[in-house]
């Protein structure tokens, strides 16, 4: 999954000459949490925040003072962290760690085209995950060397059962995975599983109309 499937296109912007009282309205009437700031030509040059915001007024003079003296580009941040719209949507999550910010803006030739955001990223973790789907939700562990999901995948298909996900993660030198599956029951995955060796079964969580809906 990459950055341009999850993010929000032609994000509303803001110029540096504008007044921070401006920036603060679009934020609170977009319900935005933040703006990327460009200049005349369209280039990013800033980004400015909510709680940049809110700092900035909470030591401020009058709106008078503000609008007259103060301009975003002095409020904003610069430089930007910014992702282009094909970077891995995992690789934008990892960077939004890093440096403990909650959105970052898409940009292409300079410009911005669009916004990712923790929202947009966590939506993607739900949907991979199948938590918007009636399924089984099956968890285990796997010693880490080929062939292990294959294993799995194997003992799953031989039930005329299907994976509608998967999640992988290593954990204290083995694999864990994480799979949403549809066409089988808990006491039936239960028993299929537990018969592969080095195979431990984690969890397996089951909704009320499991099997039901299509993934």
């Amino acid at each position: 999954m990459l950055v341009r499937d999850r993010m929000t296109p032609n994000p509303t912007t803001v110029r540096p000459e504008s007044d921070p009282m401006a920036a603060q309205t679009l934020l609170r009437y977009g319900k935005f949490h933040r703006l990327p700031v460009v200049d005349q030509d369209g280039k990013l040059v800033g980004i400015i925040t909510a709680s940049d915001l809110d700092l900035f007024f909470s030591t401020a003079p009058s709106p008078g003072v503000v609008k007259r003296q103060f301009r975003v580009n002095q409020v904003m941040k610069s430089p930007v962290i910014t992702v282009s719209p094909d970077y891995p949507l995992e690789e934008a999550a990892q960077l939004m760690l890093e440096h403990k910010v909650s959105g970052l803006p898409v940009v292409e030739e300079g410009r911005v085209v669009g916004m990712i955001t923790e929202s947009d990223i966590f939506a993607q973790l739900v949907e991979a995950l199948g938590g918007n789907t009636t399924s089984l939700r099956v968890t285990v562990q796997v010693p880490d060397r080929p062939g292990q999901l294959a294993r799995v995948a194997s003992q799953i298909a031989a039930l005329n059962c299907n994976i509608c996900s998967i999640l992988s993660a290593q954990v204290g030198g083995q694999m864990r995975l994480t799979m949403r599956l549809q066409g089988t029951d808990k006491e039936t995955i239960t028993q299929a599983l537990s018969a592969l060796e080095e195979i431990e079964l984690i969890h397996v969580w089951e909704s009320q109309a499991a099997g039901e809906s299509p993934c």
